[in-house]
């Protein structure tokens, strides 16, 4: 796969349009300011891709990782920490991040938190059974709703970014992704909710189409197609768009951003639905 990472700027300078001594001063500021961002499922995918674009241009970034196997898996990117804590269990957040959320809150906040975890069961709802339902909302929308609840203080206090990384199944529910797409559905239904709650972060939801990750093999057996690499969005490609999400200057919010494999530009409502 070809190397498209890129740089991603500081982001969140506000105001009218600056004249040229404005733009002296913004231009060094962004270089003297380190943000600090925290990404979940950081070790793979869309999060590593985040995390890898955020740290080459020296920000400061902590992940969050399932498992020590994840957590050796991000060790190479020089992360500020990696934080293990398991989204299917939000319940236990609190007591595991609930002090280092508090410590950010206290130093100077978190400028963006970046939702790039997610689990998808494929399946009709007709054969999709309790649990494969429950465990989709809970890491796709309980967990998150609870990490950014633990979070607000530390955002509040650097008027930081929330992005949710959703599907293209959040626009549109259709099967085998039945259960998925619904709890993506739930994703933006949040996303619109904390922006009307949370004025002084802004709250951004992505739609990437087909993105070759390892979730996207999973929905290509269940449709019993062929995975297509080339044919893909490239996780760099999401994450930079994400970066610039973050980056935009303070007097806008990107509220929602669908973004589709070049070789499928028009298609279904849903790019995850693409027969590839």
């Amino acid at each position: 796969m070809p190397d498209r990472q890129a740089s991603c700027g500081a982001g969140r300078f506000g105001g009218t349009a600056p004249d040229r001594t404005t733009s002296a001063w913004l231009r060094l500021a962004r270089v003297l300011i380190v943000a600090r961002y925290l990404i979940t499922s950081v070790s793979r995918g869309i999060g590593r891709s985040v995390a890898t674009q955020l740290l080459s241009a020296g920000h400061e970034v902590f992940g969050l990782a399932r498992t020590g196997d994840a957590a050796a898996r991000a060790a190479d990117l020089g992360l500020a920490g990696v934080w293990l804590a398991d989204l299917a269990d939000p319940a236990a957040l609190a007591g595991r991040l609930g002090a280092a959320l508090a410590t950010l809150a206290d130093t100077g906040g978190l400028s963006g938190l970046v939702h790039s975890a997610g689990i998808v069961r494929p399946g009709g709802l007709a054969t999709s059974g309790l649990d494969d339902l429950t465990a989709q909302f809970t890491v796709n929308v309980a967990a998150v709703a609870e990490l950014t609840r633990l979070a607000l203080p530390a955002l509040r206090a650097a008027a930081g970014t929330v992005v949710l990384v959703n599907s293209g199944s959040g626009l549109d529910v259709r099967p085998p992704l039945s259960a998925y797409g619904i709890s993506k559905q739930a994703l933006r239904a949040y996303a619109d909710a904390l922006r009307q709650e949370e004025p002084a972060i802004r709250v951004s939801s992505v739609y990437p189409g087909r993105t070759a990750t390892d979730m996207q093999r999973t929905v290509r057996r269940a449709e019993g197609g062929e995975y297509q690499e080339k044919a893909y969005l490239d996780p760099a490609t999401v994450a930079g768009v994400i970066c610039t999400v973050l980056a935009l200057p303070a007097d806008g919010v990107l509220t929602d951003v669908t973004l589709r494999p070049a070789a499928h530009p028009g298609g279904p409502p849903s790019p995850d639905a693409l027969t590839a």
